[in-house]
Order: C-alpha cells, then sequence, then structure tokens
C-alpha cells in the first residue's frame, strides 16, 4: 500500500474531521517549546480518548537516571514513583513494535495480564483497566514512548481511537526530535552565556532598528549604573553627543553588514565614565544568519561591553582543586588578580606584610611559577576565569 494510501485509510479510520486532525497536529508541534513539553497534547488526548491517564515516557528510568515523563492525569507520585524504582523492570509493556499503537493483549494474554504484580501492586491502584500504547521509533532506542489508559467500568480502546494515535506518531516523532536539536542548543548558549557572566562580559542582541532583543544579567548590571551606557526607550545610548553618535554609527555599520551576507562587520569604541572609573571597550560586530533567517526581529548586531574594572571571580573550593591553595592564599591570588599589589592586599587583609609575602612564596611553590607576573598569567589564561 502506498504512503499516501495508508495516510489516506488511516485519517478514514480515525473519525477525525479536518479542523480536529489540524489542531492536534499544532498541538504536537507548538509542545516543542512548551515549559514542559506536550502538556496541552496530552490533556486534549486524555480527553478525546476519554482516558484516565496519557503519558510521554522520553527517557525510561536507568540505575543512573530517573525516566524523563510527561503525562495528564491525576498526579499520584506515591504510586507513580515506584515504576521508576521497581516495575519497569518488570513491565512486559515495553519494547514494542516499532510506531504502531497495539493493546496490551496483544503483548500478553489478558488472565495473565490481569493477574501480573505491575498490574495488580501498580496499575489497579491508578484504576487502570485498559492499556494501548506505541514505541515511536521501536526498540531500546526508541525516541519516546506514549502509553494511554482507561478505568475500571470503561470499554476497550476502538479501531477508531487506535487509528487516531497511530496518525500522530510521525509528527510525535519529528516534535520530539525537533525538542532535542533545541535542548542542545540551548545546553550550548548556556556554556558560552555562563563563561560571558564569569568574565563579566555583557552582551546586548540588537534588531535591524536597533532595538535590544536580549541581554545578559553583566550587560544588564552596567546599564543599570547610567555611567558612560544606558537603555533609553528600548535601545543603547552614550552618556556623550560625540560617542553616542559613534556608537549608533558602528551599529547601523553592522546591521549593513547583512547585505552582501559576507564576514560580518566589526567595530570598536571606548565609552567614557565618570571620575574614578575606567572606560567602557565597545565591540559592535554583525550577528551571525543564515540564509534562512531573515524575519522582521531577526537578531542583527550584537554588542559586547567590558568593564576594565570588573573582577575575576573564583571558589576557594576551586583554587584548592587546581593549585592546592589554602583559603588564607586563595584570598590572597585573589586580592592581586584584582589588581593590588602584595602590600595593599596585605592592608586590605589586615595582616602583616611578611604574612602575605609567605603566602605569596608557598603559592608560587604550588603554582610552579616564580613572578608575581607569571602567577598572574597563569591564572587569567587558565580557566579560573571561566569556572
Amino acid at each position: 500500500m502506498a504512503p499516501e494510501t495508508d495516510l489516506a485509510s488511516r485519517f478514514a479510520a480515525s473519525g477525525l474531521g479536518v479542523a480536529e486532525y489540524d489542531q492536534l497536529i499544532r498541538l504536537v508541534y507548538e509542545g516543542v517549546t512548551e515549559p514542559v513539553p506536550w502538556t496541552r497534547l496530552l490533556e486534549a488526548l486524555r480527553q478525546r480518548l476519554d482516558a484516565n491517564y496519557v503519558s510521554l515516557i522520553l527517557r525510561p528510568p536507568t540505575p543512573e537516571q530517573p525516566w524523563r515523563v510527561v503525562f495528564a492525569g491525576e498526579a499520584q507520585p506515591a504510586i507513580a514513583s515506584t515504576y521508576e524504582t521497581f516495575f519497569y523492570a518488570m513491565d512486559p509493556f515495553v519494547n514494542l513494535p516499532a510506531d504502531r499503537m497495539v493493546t496490551v493483549d496483544e503483548v500478553i494474554n489478558e488472565a495473565d495480564w490481569l493477574k501480573s504484580a505491575i498490574y495488580q501492586e501498580f496499575l489497579k491502584p491508578l484504576n487502570i483497566r485498559y492499556y494501548m500504547g506505541a514505541d515511536v521509533g521501536g526498540g531500546n532506542d526508541a525516541i519516546c514512548r506514549i502509553r494511554v489508559s482507561r478505568p475500571m467500568g470503561s470499554t476497550p480502546f476502538s479501531e477508531h481511537e487506535r487509528a487516531l494515535c497511530t496518525l500522530l506518531l510521525p509528527h510525535l516523532k519529528c516534535a520530539v526530535r525537533l525538542r532535542s536539536a533545541q535542548d542542545a542548543t540551548e545546553a550550548e548558549r548556556t556554556v558560552y552565556a555562563g563563561a560571558l557572566e564569569r568574565l563579566a562580559i555583557g552582551a546586548v542582541i540588537l534588531d535591524k532598528k536597533g532595538r535590544v532583543l536580549k541581554s545578559n544579567r553583566a550587560a544588564d548590571e552596567i546599564l543599570a549604573e547610567r555611567n558612560g551606557i544606558s537603555l533609553v526607550q528600548g535601545g543603547l545610548q552614550a552618556s556623550y553627543g560625540s560617542e553616542n553618535r559613534e556608537l549608533h554609527r558602528l551599529i547601523e555599520q553592522a546591521v549593513s553588514g547583512h547585505v552582501d551576507r559576507g564576514p560580518g562587520v566589526v567595530g570598536a569604541m571606548s565609552i567614557t565614565r565618570t571620575a574614578g572609573h575606567g572606560n567602557l571597550g565597545i565591540l559592535v560586530r554583525t550577528a551571525p544568519i543564515t540564509e534562512w533567517s531573515e524575519t522582521a526581529n531577526r537578531p542583527a548586531v550584537v554588542v559586547v561591553i567590558r568593564d576594565s574594572e570588573s573582577r575575576v571571580q573564583a571558589s576557594h573550593a576551586l583554587m584548592k582543586r587546581l593549585y592546592g591553595l589554602t583559603p588564607a592564599e586563595s584570598t590572597l591570588t585573589l586580592k592581586l588578580l584584582d589588581g593590588l599589589t602584595v602590600d595593599e592586599a596585605a592592608e586590605e587583609l589586615s595582616i602583616s606584610r611578611n604574612t602575605a609575602r609567605c603566602q605569596l612564596r608557598a603559592i608560587f611553590a604550588k603554582t610552579g611559577v616564580t613572578r608575581q607576573t607569571e602567577l598572574l598569567r597563569l591564572l587569567l589564561g587558565g580557566v579560573i576565569p571561566l569556572a
């Protein structure tokens, strides 16, 4: 049977109208971006199928990790947790035929099923009588597993209802893959954003009109000070007229850098702050785009803001783990990273100069350097600023 004929027969068997089918498919793909994915889809299926539970298992339990499951129905965590810790290992309704909805009586004899420990001790207390499901992708490497149940006193699932769920399976497979790709991208973004935060580097993303789309915490803190640069009516504004004109010239230049889709335009400038504060370093560059990212509110410009007075952050635990430094030695090291001399650090820490110099010699011995400049180069060039 040709795929289009098979799809047409499933659609006819499902009893769905075009509008109903369209709504369910939209819920599948909209569920990719929900905070807890596919909750609206599962609730819609629960109501349409007159089910008491609909669950989507995105990761089965292992000795190393708990299961990851989204479900619609009455939450009963005390009972549900026993599946993860005990009953999953004896569940016969797993490793189902790929991409096909089946009922439990197709896998195991009904009398044996109703007498089984998993039914008597896990499913029956949840008021589950009829059970169907599918492994999307199939086998131990299934992309996800969907399970649907009905309570005592209800009727078995019909062929119409099985066909309805089967229609959704290829879309669910695609949506779960999209969510996985999105999660990977978000993990990568979090790593890079975290590194910028640790380095106290502000990052602001602008659209084609220079409006701020997104900014990180370091940028928010710099802009909130309103010292040299600030956020005004949704855009960046330098405090001094000449610097503000230069800032906006660089932004416009970066926006125009998308026209030929060549290497991104990069510009830089320094922004003056009030007396007693060092200047801010500003880097303006064209945001990377793909051929298909031309939308009205797409990111067009990245503005990087560097505060010369920012301090390197590091914990005593990290200093000990990397170099074996004691808390006192770590504290002195951080003062030196802040730009203080040994004598200035000793005064701030209320210790004698001799004590500070003894600690510094111990730090040299543990890090394998012989001079303070080498120590700073080692620490600033290592992972300390990134951790």
